[in-house]
């Protein structure tokens, strides 16, 4: 008799993540803007955190499958990271991180950088899925109908990759 694998569903809420911060000298490039690395290790670690929460159990980054800088963090701005499931598959969570900033005189807010990361759940058992996951607004509803079509790429461009990587020398 074969078993029958079921998946479970999740909302976005059960592991959402949300943080803020204050852009500080420390955190800035030569030309004054947010280092990039800085918000990609924030965009790894947020996203990270929200796999996690979703599984419930140890993930690995994948793959850092697109990161926009839409416009430029200042000192002095706040920068707030949310991050959200926005898809999965068997056993990969997409995360969608985005990047809003504030400015701390007029409260004028604005979308800074928006990423999406694949971790891989580890230690799944056997028959186990990754939990399916519902939207609960618009904006994530939007997004995760979006998510075959990014998959889609990305496997593209992991088959792309791979007939790259036998000619790169070591």
């Amino acid at each position: 008799m074969q078993k029958v694998i079921t998946r479970t569903t999740k909302k976005t809420s059960e592991s959402k993540m949300k943080s803020g911060r204050s852009i500080m000298p420390t955190d800035l490039n030569t030309k004054a803007t947010m280092y990039g690395a800085k918000l990609l290790e924030l965009a790894d670690s947020t996203a990270g955190s929200v796999a996690i929460r979703h599984v419930r159990g140890p993930v690995t980054t994948a793959s850092v499958d697109s990161y926009d800088f839409l416009k430029p963090f200042k000192m002095g701005q706040f920068l707030f990271v949310e991050g959200f499931v926005s898809g999965v598959g068997n056993q990969s969570i997409e995360i969608c991180v985005k990047f809003i900033g504030e400015d701390h005189l007029t409260s004028e807010r604005f979308l800074g950088g928006i990423a999406f990361l694949t971790f891989r759940a580890k230690g799944l058992q056997k028959d186990e899925l990754v939990p399916d996951i519902i939207g609960e607004t618009k904006e994530e509803i939007k997004i995760i109908e979006g998510y075959e079509a990014r998959r889609n790429s990305v496997l593209e461009k992991i088959k792309r990759n791979k007939e790259i990587f036998e000619y790169i020398e070591i």
